[in-house]
């Protein structure tokens, strides 16, 4: 009888551990919060050996494959936000997780929309530093929200440019959304992880094994392999498992094998969801609360700083886009003195190309890490901006630099170390073009010209001003467009206006990209009015009478259509406007 029990005990065993691990990867299921989205390696463009996969260490037949770059430091604060735009891979989304490093004493907000407007937000604060942690946010659950589009933002309005808040970000096409620095749309991801709960749970571990960001690459890449990549993945597995199973040792019954194969993939998955702190459980992840937003009837942020410089482009965040020499692998990034810090050789040139901002500056810190000393130049379209001399014993050194003579410019910016004594590495601490956005106002100036016209559907022509009235031969005429965006806007296009004398003929024109080039409708906040400037030359006798303005498609020279403020369409595609004398 015992030896009958035993034989049993040694049968059942397996389906008893079997379970056992049921039973706990249901309460998990019930009480947990499961990663969906992420900004992980899994979710790199694959079969594309670009920047952002070869960055920082180079493949070569003899060094290793290529690897996933480490996050990256990015400094916010003030009136500064930091967004991220995102889909969301399930239903069911509850809690979302940002690495963050707040100023002493301070606090971050976070605040998660849709296309909607504001839905939660919150603030927590960090007596901790300097050491920063993944932060997580939960809100009420989200239950219809897989293929959502999502949008993040990240605050700190009491930290300041000398005690910034630093969160990560990564290099590359992760999450299908957008990195935003303010308004302006940058390369890269934040260092985001979304969490679902529930039924959303099964479809978040599918997520995890086969992003569909990665599924659509791999369609983009090859049509077939895209189509039944999902198919051939649990073909293998199913194989794998009949295979682990009709491999079983001498003396085992095709029931234990099966049992022990299904017992050990069930403590696989908890290992590698538990274990790896993909679950998380609401009693022990510290998570902060968010409550309902208030949508307030406020201006936005963008023009509430106008007075005040604000970010335009962050050039740590930029750094994997960038040309890196001697060699991409030889360049860092790390937090030196609560600073993000770009780390490079003691010769080596940083290469960005960009557009210059309006009223811009570029802010950065250089310090030199070792024994000796460094030439820290910043150099655009080879003219020298800025030259100083460091050594080790002088710590970081704060270079302020006027990039007004440079202005709706595109070009090179080059940022370059030269050894002068020693070979030390050099920083450049917290790089950001800053500027001054004067031309974001949050209401029509009192001595604009009401206007009054409609572009498509979401642009208004507010008021305009002309600058002489009434030019003579030679003046310079500035006529300032005021627009505004009443909705978020997709589709950029281009400014025209056209001056007519008193006898309707064309005598001046310009045409150009908002703001000189600077600003376009894409990245426009909504409700903001922007002043958009153009200049030309008066170049005949006679009155300046009217003016035809209108926007169009550079690529198709296609015409916006315009409706005049008593409703009618009008046929040629511009607003006609009248100057007054």
């Amino acid at each position: 009888m015992q030896k009958r029990l035993s034989l049993i005990a040694n049968r059942q065993s397996p389906w008893v551990i079997t379970a056992v691990l049921l039973i706990l990867l249901l309460f998990f299921l019930g009480i947990g919060r499961w990663r969906s989205t992420a900004t992980g390696p899994q979710v790199q463009a694959p079969m594309f050996y670009d920047a952002h996969y070869l960055y920082p260490r180079p493949w070569t037949q003899a060094q290793e494959a290529p690897g996933v770059p480490a996050p990256f430091p990015l400094a916010f604060y003030g009136d500064n936000t930091l967004s991220q735009s995102f889909i969301s891979g399930a239903d069911e989304l509850s809690m979302v997780e940002v690495w963050l490093q707040g100023p002493p004493d301070g606090r971050v907000t976070l605040t998660l929309s849709d296309d909607t407007g504001p839905l939660y937000t919150g603030a927590v604060d960090f007596p901790e530093r300097p050491s920063g942690r993944p932060v997580r946010f939960a809100f009420p659950t989200i239950h219809a929200a897989e293929g959502r589009a999502f949008q993040l933002t990240l605050a700190a309005p009491e930290a300041t440019a000398d005690e910034p808040a630093i969160t990560h970000a990564i290099g590359g096409d992760r999450l299908g959304g957008a990195l935003q620095v303010n308004e302006y749309r940058r390369p890269g991801n934040l260092e985001l992880r979304t969490y679902v709960r529930g039924t959303a749970v099964f479809d978040a571990l599918t997520e995890q094994l086969l992003p569909d960001l990665f599924r659509l690459r791999l369609q983009q890449f090859k049509v077939f392999k895209g189509e039944t990549f999902a198919l051939l993945l649990a073909l293998t597995v199913g194989l794998s498992g009949v295979f682990l199973v009709l491999a079983r040792p001498d003396g085992q019954s095709l029931g234990q094998a099966a049992g022990w194969t299904l017992a050990g993939l069930l403590l696989a998955l908890l290992v590698w969801q538990v274990g790896w702190g993909r679950v998380q459980f609401p009693l022990l992840d510290r998570a902060v609360a968010l409550t309902e937003a208030v949508d307030t009837a406020v201006s936005p942020a963008s023009v509430r700083g106008a007075n005040t410089p604000r970010l335009v482009n962050d050039l740590t965040a930029a750094l994997w886009t960038a040309e890196r020499l001697p060699e991409k692998r030889f360049v860092s990034t790390a937090i030196v003195g609560d600073y993000p810090a770009i780390v490079v050789p003691a010769q080596s040139a940083l290469e960005y190309a960009l557009d210059m901002p309006l009223n811009g500056r570029l802010r950065t810190g250089v310090q030199v890490d070792g024994a000796g000393s460094l030439a820290f130049d910043v150099e655009f379209n080879g003219a020298v901006l800025a030259h100083t001399a460091v050594s080790a014993a002088d710590g970081p050194v704060w270079l302020d630099v006027d990039l007004a003579d440079w202005q709706g410019q595109g070009g090179t910016l080059r940022l370059v170390t030269e050894p002068l004594d020693g070979m030390p590495n050099g920083l450049w601490l917290m790089p950001q073009l800053l500027a001054q956005t004067d031309w974001l106002l949050a209401e029509l100036p009192k001595t604009a010209v009401p206007a009054g016209h409609r572009f498509g559907a979401d642009v208004a022509l507010v008021g305009f001003a002309v600058e002489p009235a009434q030019p003579q031969p030679g003046d310079l005429v500035t006529v300032t467009l005021y627009w505004q965006g009443e909705r978020p806007l997709t589709q950029n296009a281009t400014v025209f206006v056209h001056a007519l004398n008193d006898s309707g003929e064309m005598a001046a024109q310009s045409d150009g990209q908002p703001v000189r080039g600077t600003y376009p409708l894409s990245i426009w906040p909504p409700g903001a009015i922007i002043a958009d400037a153009h200049q030309f030359n008066w170049p005949v006798d006679g009155r300046l009478a009217q003016l035809a303005v209108g926007l169009y498609d550079p690529s198709t020279q296609m015409r916006w259509p315009v409706t005049n403020p008593d409703g009618v369409l009008d046929p040629n595609g511009q607003a006609t406007l009248l100057v007054k004398e």
